[in-house]
């Protein structure tokens, strides 16, 4: 068995290509795999991803050969996500996870304990063990206390929102419940690392309190999925269920229907998908109209093609398999032109509304972020809390520009529908 790391520096960042050369594929591989995991850690001491995955194939697991792991560029930022190392044909088994090795199962089943502070102490438990935990391949690649999720923002970033959805329902609740619950009252803030990596663990990379290697390391795209998975008495089973080829990124999804809405993703872990995009926002009227209140829901695919006012039976297509473009965009189109004028209007009307009401535009925030990223470059390093502080600000202004921008996109889609009716009517 043959492995090999190829590190590339770009800039200050450092990206690690994991690249997994030559995997012996017979049945009998289980002992090479444990060979290859007591080698490894012969090496500098840390674990990176073929320690994990021989960690995996040692106790049960298996994991397909041509799976590898890098960062992707999405934008100006870089994500650390899988990738196919050479081509992988739809149907094939990418990953099998015996419940033994999903951290926070009992007894080899999955079911989790009705103590989510058990679960949760234990994870930072097997944290501060370091090497000498059974789960320490795993947790070597666990960058969690680095997120930065809305459950850590202060009230400087939380207005930055400029009452925008999750405005006002913040992880406040959740960070507040474990000190109490969990931590004998210690404020989030002031517990030890370890316990504060397992709470983002758990809202950033669990599924039910259960922690999936591998799995995890795999990115969500509901408008690119191509893997599905399966739970049954033995595992957790991931599958292909298109052709990736070599070089594109296996995709898996946190959550989809109607939960899946842009507000709850960012709220929980922080990050706007660029599709599909599913908004539910809510307008009060003002006193006059006894405060009726309103409610904006669209959905963007791609292309900026967007469904208004988008039935169930089409946002249950989200996050629960590969999606056939053509068919949803027609859905979209046919569900769009059987709308009433007179919704439509109102559609349109809610999104002005919207835009009219921020305090500022597009425009104006992206000039706000150019000069706060300006003052980032020249604040001193160990300014970490003022650091952190300016992070959480500069990522709620680029929330809050795409919500507006999206808001935008779905009233003009409505203004073109009114303007083909209006066209048709003087035929």
């Amino acid at each position: 068995m043959m492995a090999f790391n190829l590190v590339v520096v770009m800039g200050t960042s450092l990206f690690i290509l994991i690249v997994a050369a030559a995997f012996i594929e017979a049945v009998g591989a289980a002992d090479e795999a444990a060979s290859a995991y007591v080698n490894e850690k012969e090496d500098d001491g840390t674990y990176k991803f073929e320690n994990l995955l021989a960690w995996v194939r040692h106790n049960g697991g298996r994991v397909d050969y041509r799976l590898g792991l890098t960062n992707h560029q999405y934008g100006d930022r870089s994500v650390r996500g899988g990738v196919a190392l050479q081509n992988i044909k739809a149907g094939s088994e990418l990953l099998f996870l015996p419940w033994n090795i999903v951290f926070g199962t009992i007894d080899d089943t999955a079911t989790v304990p009705e103590n989510k502070c058990e679960v949760l102490q234990s994870y930072a438990s097997e944290v501060d063990a370091g090497s000498a935990s059974f789960w320490y391949p795993y947790l070597a690649l666990d960058d969690s206390l680095s997120s930065r999720v809305p459950s850590l923002w202060n009230e400087l970033a939380i207005l930055e929102l400029q009452g925008l959805p999750p405005f006002g329902n913040t992880f406040d609740g959740i960070t507040d419940w474990y000190s109490s619950n969990c931590a004998d009252d210690v404020s989030f803030s002031n517990l030890p690392s370890s316990s504060r990596q397992a709470l983002l663990a758990a809202i950033t990379r669990a599924a039910g309190l259960r922690f999936l290697p591998v799995y995890d390391l795999l990115n969500h795209h509901n408008g690119m999925l191509n893997t599905k998975t399966l739970a049954d008495t033995k595992g957790v089973t991931v599958t292909t269920t298109t052709d990736i080829l070599k070089g594109e990124e296996p995709f898996m999804s946190i959550r989809g229907g109607q939960e899946n809405t842009v507000s709850e993703m960012f709220r929980r872990y922080g990050f706007v998908e660029e599709w599909p995009r599913y908004h539910s926002l809510d307008q009060k009227d003002d006193e006059s109209n006894g405060g009726t209140k309103n409610t904006m829901q669209f959905l963007i695919l791609t292309g900026e093609i967007v469904a208004i006012y988008p039935p169930p039976s089409l946002l249950s297509q989200i996050g629960h398999g590969t999606l056939n473009i053509d068919d949803l965009l027609a859905t979209a189109e046919k569900h769009n032109q059987g709308l009433s004028t007179e919704q439509l209007i109102q559609f349109g009307k809610l999104g002005v509304g919207f835009i009219d009401n921020f305090i500022t535009t597009v425009e104006e925030d992206a000039a706000i972020i150019q000069k706060m990223k300006d003052n980032f470059l020249t604040m001193p390093q160990n300014l970490s809390g003022e650091i952190e502080q300016l992070t959480d600000i500069i990522d709620a202004i680029y929330y809050r520009i795409q919500f507006k921008q999206s808001i935008k996109i779905a009233a003009d889609a409505t203004i073109k529908i009114l303007a083909l009716r209006t066209d048709a009517s003087e035929l």
